[in-house]
């Protein structure tokens, strides 16, 4: 018997310009798609070198098997939106004689797989039941454990969502004279996730109020009747579409990788006959795999940090002043602000003050629920106003405080080493994700404005070499917020005038290789196209983040500007999203970057600086074999009051529960599953 083919079975399966201050400024700075694709049915377990086939028996190899056909072998399908009748293929092999042999499609292991993270459906014993919201391409395959065949079946969606009030209104030819509809958010060209949340499409209804879109690629087309009412649009002159997540799914989910046209038209019923009025179309495009990561980021609104994915409707409230986030025995926060998140998104070092204690540098643990676990609650020599970095290995966190930089253990807190600057200052680093260099502005404080970037390497364990200019400061420009990118070869920094508020502040790219200095690029249309039209750019961008390893990338923002029809002033800082596309940054193209988005989980007022981008602790999958489910055994019984304290080694609750001995708190080893009472180092 020949060698079952695991491996390929196996391929189956598979910163802000606002004060680094809780105070609020003077003048405010404030989709689902589908998940990952499941595997498909029946590919099964090994047993004894072999698979499972969909019948439930062993897989064996069918003796001189050479080839397995399915059929149909190639088709092409079009999906309304709603469940579709089942696929049914027949399965023929050829044995090394050449002649032909029936196949069992029931013992045979079956998988239905598409090129992005969109599920393809379901198919077993040779029936497929498709995913009826994704257009695109599925490859179906079956094996008898040595031979596999496959067959490729193309996805269109024709999905109409809404009813017009008279169909038969809509059949005429549209027209593109005045006065016409206007397509404002998002700007033509915006990239998104693919998995983003529902995202909100916004256009000028000059007068009118019923409406046709129409959202087109070669996925899928997909056709919205709509009045244009939604609670966020109140301007009498604005209309709106939120795209659900089924809406999301038809349109982005079926061209993931692709673009799409979207369209506006207006019913104009003051002509004799209803006359259709065409707005000039847009187009926008969406990633081919789901955007990974949870988004940290400083509120001012909330005196702390909040926490949100791509694909979250709101933010959670993680370590916050407002309200105040009480621990046992650190009391209650009053203020976190300047913040760093490792980029394996298990640690967050920053300032903090309770209504106990002045502001230090925390150094906590992520964990899964919120809040926080602070490993560290006190760094000698820190306060407010300062920054960190993590080495990649979190084992040592790199401080700034008052243009000086030293290292401290990020186990406890205790001063390491120093770093050399040459006599220089620096604030703001950045260590680079493989280790060998720091990034840093070569001034001190939040706001520093005569700042060069540079690069210091890293030559050992906690030494550094002598520090190289990799952008160089001129005239009245600063350049602030290093920040590599997750393979480290680029740097996203912020230039501008410096000083809070700086609204000339822009984003700006460079080789972050060195030593020599490099050429920085700005991502103009990521700084200036707002509203679907091209601007000054005058809108406070600052301190960029990118997000973990995708098949583009992406950089978080904060910036002071429009939000579509919603909030035309643009009153706060908010965070925003644009993409970037690799290949053209390694090119050379002039402006490698789409649009912006905003991130929809904001509040509308909210007030939002400094965003970090790390993968999500609560993104990882369960351990491999977790053991038998143990019965329910159902509600506990009543222990009676809390006591006191907990005692040492004991389970505890890190917000609710304080220990016995008072050298112990109520830490966490395993990223917040279990806390018990532990020896703990801080302040």
């Amino acid at each position: 018997m020949r060698a079952p083919l695991v491996p390929f079975l196996a391929s189956l399966a598979t910163l802000p310009f606002s004060s680094c201050t809780c105070d609020t400024p003077a003048a405010p700075g404030e989709g689902e798609g589908e998940g990952e694709g499941e595997p498909g049915e029946g590919e099964g377990d090994p047993l004894d070198g072999g698979f499972i086939g969909d019948s439930g028996v062993p897989l064996d190899c069918v003796a001189g098997l050479v080839s397995i056909a399915l059929d149909p072998a190639n088709q092409n399908v079009v999906l309304d939106g709603t469940a579709p009748n089942a696929i049914n293929f027949a399965a023929t092999g050829t044995l090394d004689n050449g002649s032909p042999v029936d196949l069992d499609e029931a013992r045979l292991a079956w998988s239905a797989a598409r090129g992005d993270d969109g599920d393809p459906g379901a198919v077993s014993g040779g029936s497929f039941q498709p995913n009826p919201l994704l257009g695109g391409v599925v490859t179906i395959s079956a094996t008898d454990g040595c031979v596999t065949g496959s067959a490729i079946v193309t996805f269109t969606v024709n999905a109409t969502i809404g009813t017009p009030t008279n169909p038969a209104d809509w059949t005429g030819t549209p027209t593109s004279a005045a006065p016409l509809p206007e397509v404002v958010y998002p700007s033509d060209q915006t990239r998104f996730p693919r998995n983003i949340h529902q995202t909100l499409f916004q256009w000028r209804a000059a007068g009118y109020d019923e409406f046709r879109l129409t959202f087109a690629g070669t996925g899928s087309t997909v056709t919205v009747f709509t009045d244009g009412v939604h609670p966020q649009c109140t301007d009498a002159d604005a209309a709106c579409f939120e795209a659900d997540a089924t809406a999301w799914s038809l349109i982005a989910g079926s061209n993931a990788g692709g673009t799409v046209s979207w369209t506006v038209d207006a019913l104009d019923r003051s002509t004799a006959t209803p006359t259709i009025r065409r707005a000039a179309s847009i187009t926008i495009g969406f990633s081919l795999r789901d955007v990974r990561g949870a988004i940290f980021y400083w509120s001012t609104t909330s005196a702390g940090i909040r926490r949100a994915n791509i694909g979250d409707a709101a933010p959670q409230d993680y370590i916050t002043g407002r309200p105040g986030t009480l621990y046992a025995s650190e009391g209650q926060v009053k203020c976190v602000a300047c913040h760093t998140v490792s980029r394996d998104g298990r640690k967050i070092a920053a300032p903090v003050e309770t209504m106990e204690r002045d502001k230090s540098l925390w150094i906590m643990d992520v964990t899964i629920a919120a809040p926080p676990f602070p490993r560290v609650s006190s760094v000698e020599n820190t306060g407010g106003h300062g920054f960190a970095t993590f080495s990649p290995d979190t084992s040592l966190v790199m401080v700034s405080w008052g243009g000086e930089l030293w290292l401290v253990d990020a186990a406890t807190g205790a001063y390491v080493a120093p770093v050399d600057l040459a006599g220089g200052e620096g604030t703001e680093p950045d260590w680079s994700p493989d280790g060998t260099q720091v990034a840093y502005a070569t001034e001190k404080g939040d706001a520093p404005s005569t700042a060069s970037i540079a690069l210091l390497p890293v030559t050992g364990a906690t030494t550094f070499g002598a520090p190289e200019i990799l952008v160089q400061q001129e005239g009245d420009r600063t350049n602030v917020y290093p920040m590599f990118s997750p393979d480290g070869r680029w740097l996203a920094f912020s230039r501008g005038k410096g000083g809070h508020g700086d609204d000339e502040m822009q984003l700006f790219i460079v080789d972050g290789t060195g030593p020599t200095p490099g050429t920085p690029v700005e991502l103009l249309n990521a700084n200036r196209v707002v509203s679907n039209a091209m601007t000054d750019g005058q809108h406070q961008n600052g301190g960029p983040t990118w997000a973990p390893p995708g098949d583009l990338y992406w950089i978080a923002f904060n910036s002071k500007r429009a939000y579509g029809l919603v909030d035309e002033q643009g009153g706060t800082q908010q965070i925003w999203v644009a993409a970037v596309d690799p290949a053209l940054l390694a090119a050379g193209v002039v402006d490698p970057s789409w649009p912006a988005f905003r991130l929809q989980f904001q509040g509308l007022e909210e007030d939002n600086h400094r965003a970090f981008w790390a993968l999500d602790v609560r993104e990882e999958p369960p351990p491999v074999d977790a053991g038998p489910a143990l019965p329910d055994a159902g509600p506990p019984p009543d222990a009676g009051p809390p006591p006191a304290c907990v005692a040492s080694a004991a389970a505890c609750d890190p917000v609710l529960d304080s220990c016995c001995n008072t050298s112990e708190r109520c830490l966490t080893f395993d990223d917040g599953v279990t806390y018990t009472c532990a020896l703990f180092v801080g302040g």
